[in-house]
């Protein structure tokens, strides 16, 4: 399961005994063969290398002259990056067809890890769709209003950092007032995405090559984050992942190796001003420096620490944000950076960083609370075996799993309804 589902419910073959021999003959399939092809960039001779066929094989499936066989549809399907659903001209299943792009799609090295655990949740979002009902993700209210706005209100492209800046507070001072956040600090970031924005989340320990991915389409939309980096990191990758989200950013996987993220083009200045305006905003941030007795021009390191812990950000994002506030200037932030000093600073100011939330590592697992909650009630009903939960929640199908899974649950002595802890 590490490497994701396999077999017939994988591939979107699980409805396939219903196709007859004469849907694998036909001219069609063949011509959806070619088409795939032909948009994935390959020869004949480079898909028969990959699936053990040869050309002149290739080019009889895709005139129609040669019967498909059954067998070799999951390779072809595979190899091409798309379903078998879509070479049988079936309705596709939206999740499967994403990972299958996946799986098929050529990314950097450094998201390879992303792009395994990305397909795995999608493999696995579809599968509890098919066996345990789940329906797919709906935003809230609120939520649904900041995306009609977000997609409607910033369709042109800014052409300058100034712009791509103020379109960034445009869109944090919207979110943050369509779902009355306040300007106080976050707390849970993932679970907040999750509950307004149809998005499913998930943290898991990626390596410190690659910040993340966001894999988003018309039926869903998935952010995947590393936890190998520090959550005050973390929480602005999440941050960053979804601006391109609520803005509709046409790629269809936005994948953030080292450095992308603030790489100098619209829409990357864009999406860390929204970042930084919506995990910091600036009335927030002076409302803390007033209480801390810091004035304009005299913040002092005990102040940027206290302001890291009660953010929960790094350094580095809350100099971007000092900055373009105005509080400090480029050289004082250019000192505040210095990895070793951030570490000194902390060690020196313990008293207002006791939890160190901002630079500590913890190398979280945390899968889509969506997937997670229908996948262990179908695990309950017995219509799904355990190393589903065991995928989905990256942990080994063993006693011990069984027992947090399935010892959850107490009975309450007085009136014997079941309580779920």
């Amino acid at each position: 399961m590490a490497e994701g589902l396999t077999g017939l419910e994988a591939l979107g073959l699980d409805e396939l005994a219903e196709s007859t021999s004469e849907d694998l003959r036909s001219a069609e399939v063949g011509a959806r063969v070619a088409a795939a092809r032909h948009r994935a960039g390959m020869t004949g001779t480079e898909l028969g290398a990959a699936v053990g066929l040869r050309k002149d094989q290739i080019s009889k499936i895709e005139s129609g002259k040669r019967r498909l066989d059954v067998g070799e549809l999951p390779g072809i399907a595979a190899a091409l990056g798309v379903t078998v659903r879509y070479l049988l001209g079936q309705s596709e299943r939206p999740g499967l067809a994403m990972a299958a792009r996946l799986a098929a799609g050529v990314g950097p090295e450094a998201t390879r890890s992303a792009r395994r655990r990305a397909r795995q949740l999608l493999e696995l979002d579809d599968l509890l769709g098919q066996v345990a009902g789940m329906p797919p993700a709906r935003p809230s209210q609120a939520g649904a209003v900041v995306l009609e706005q977000a997609r409607s209100g910033f369709t042109v492209r800014p052409r300058s950092k100034v712009t791509a800046q103020a379109q960034g507070l445009e869109l944090a001072e919207l979110t943050r007032r369509e779902l009355d956040l306040g300007s106080d600090a976050l707390g849970d970031l993932a679970a907040l995405l999750e509950q307004h924005f149809a998005v499913d989340v998930a943290l898991s320990p990626l390596g410190t090559d690659a910040d993340g991915l966001c894999v988003h389409g018309e039926h869903s939309a998935l952010i995947l984050a590393s936890s190998d980096f520090p959550d005050g990191h973390l929480r602005f990758t999440l941050a960053h992942e979804l601006a391109h989200h609520l803005l509709g950013d046409p790629r269809e996987v936005i994948e953030e190796i080292e450095h992308d993220m603030f790489a100098g083009n619209a829409e990357e200045w864009r999406a860390n001003a929204f970042a930084a305006h919506l995990l910091m905003p600036e009335r927030g941030i002076r409302s803390v420096l007033e209480w801390l007795g810091a004035g304009q021009g005299q913040v002092s390191e005990r102040a940027v620490v206290a302001l890291m812990e009660h953010f929960g950000v790094s350094m580095a994002a809350l100099v971007y944000q000092l900055n373009t506030i105005g509080v400090i200037d480029y050289e004082a932030g250019k000192r505040l950076r210095d990895q070793n000093r951030v570490r000194t600073l902390i060690s020196r100011h313990r008293d207002v960083a006791p939890t160190e939330a901002a630079t500590i590592v913890r190398r979280v697992h945390r899968a889509p609370e969506r997937l997670a909650r229908h996948a262990l009630a179908a695990v309950r009903a017995q219509r799904l075996g355990l190393s589903v939960v065991a995928a989905l929640l990256e942990r080994d199908d063993d006693e011990h799993l069984w027992e947090s899974v399935m010892g959850d649950i107490v009975t309450d002595g007085d009136n014997g309804d079941d309580i779920v802890l």
